[in-house]
């Protein structure tokens, strides 16, 4: 470890994909004083705990603050409007003052809200996106999505200010941090690209498919591609009969084609196994911040195939460790995967050379190592300007 231990405060928004625990976690292997601090749940329509609706005014202004900007999409947008944005930063900001002994930086999760409504304490973000990025994104009327909506000026002005005044911004990317100095016009020399970290890298990892088995995995059928998919399976079927497609991660899916099959959400402790059945893993997303199942996939020596947007291709190597597709194109798509289902040893020396590249640079260890580096220098920094 680089310098003294820090006393963190780890402001989040949820379990986001296994991030929260996996950076927390890292952070207090490495001797830092990790405490938590989640300022969401109070605007909720049902209680985190007893999962009962709560009809307390707060919330039901709330709700009708999203449903006044975001309309039929107003559950899915809830936390998007100023109002949310506001509630979140203030509840921060008191939880925060409540802290002893007070940390020595405050490191949050993302960019939904303030760390204080104003911050009072010295700040960094760790980011796998930002809105400017997001509203980059094309809508997919065959996959059922619609433009991302315009949170608004307000909201825009909440995000830029959160970036300036941070001392650190750490980012999953390189595409989310050049959209921080291009649109955001943020300071290179605050920016850090830590990366993130597979969230399971078993201690082997045999290959027990049977030469023509396609994984997804995915809670958000839709947006990461979902339908893409199925019709490109349905093209892959017509020239590999026998393929087999194994949908893991929605609760519900609409109607499947000849030869797919529906796993339901899958538990982390339960991807090695599922991802050794696996010949190809494919997630032909559409709107992706970053791409995390990727590196599980690759930690089990299972080849991908992806969509040639934002991140992927810093994490899938085309050629080398998976293959990239434009998205949307199920053409594209079904002759990507053909191509390895043909080629068994050319997946296989994909799916090794994978696992290396996660062994070498994308477990939460190395992410901890990179951010520590950072939030050290962040601490010895003055305020930001």
């Amino acid at each position: 470890m680089r310098g003294r231990p820090l006393s963190i405060a780890y402001v989040h928004y949820g379990a986001q994909s296994g991030v929260t625990a996996a950076v927390s976690d890292a952070l207090a292997r490495r001797g830092h004083d990790v405490q938590l601090v989640t300022p969401t749940g109070g605007l909720e329509p049902r209680d985190p705990a007893t999962r009962r609706l709560r009809p307390m005014p707060a919330v039901a202004l709330h709700l009708a603050l999203a449903a006044a900007r975001f309309g039929r999409l107003a559950l899915r947008h809830r936390w998007n409007t100023t109002y949310a944005w506001d509630h979140h930063a203030r509840r921060a900001g008191e939880l925060l003052a409540t802290l002893r002994p007070t940390p020595d930086l405050v490191l949050q999760n993302g960019a939904l809200f303030a760390p204080g409504l104003p911050p009072r304490l010295p700040y960094a973000l760790l980011l796998d996106h930002t809105r400017a990025l997001a509203m980059r994104s094309p809508p997919w009327p065959r996959a059922g999505l619609e433009p991302p909506p315009d949170y608004g000026a307000r909201w825009r002005a909440r995000e830029a200010a959160v970036y300036r005044g941070a001392r650190l911004l750490a980012t999953f990317s390189e595409n989310v941090a050049r959209s921080l100095v291009a649109d955001y016009g943020v300071d290179p020399a605050r920016i850090a690209v830590v990366g993130a970290g597979a969230n399971v890298f078993p201690a082997a990892a045999p290959r027990l498919d049977d030469g023509r088995t396609v994984l997804f995995v995915g809670k958000d059928f839709e947006r990461k591609g979902g339908r893409i998919l199925l019709d490109a399976f349905v093209r892959l079927r017509s020239s590999v009969p026998k393929a087999r497609l194994l949908v893991a991660g929605p609760a519900v899916l609409p109607p499947l084609p000849e030869g797919a099959f529906h796993i339901g959400p899958v538990a982390f402790d339960e991807l090695p196994d599922l991802l050794a059945q696996a010949t190809v893993f494919a997630l032909p997303t559409l709107r992706e911040p970053f791409g995390i199942a990727y590196l599980d996939a690759m930690a089990c020596a299972v080849p991908c195939v992806g969509t040639r947007i934002e991140a992927v291709p810093e994490i899938v190597q085309d050629g080398e460790t998976g293959l990239l597709v434009p998205p949307g194109d199920a053409v594209a798509l079904a002759c990507a995967l053909e191509r390895l289902l043909d080629d068994p040893l050319r997946a296989r020396a994909m799916g090794a050379r994978g696992r290396a590249r996660v062994a070498g640079r994308f477990l939460w260890s190395h992410a901890a190592d990179r951010l520590e580096r950072a939030l050290q220098r962040a601490v010895g920094r003055g305020a930001a300007a």
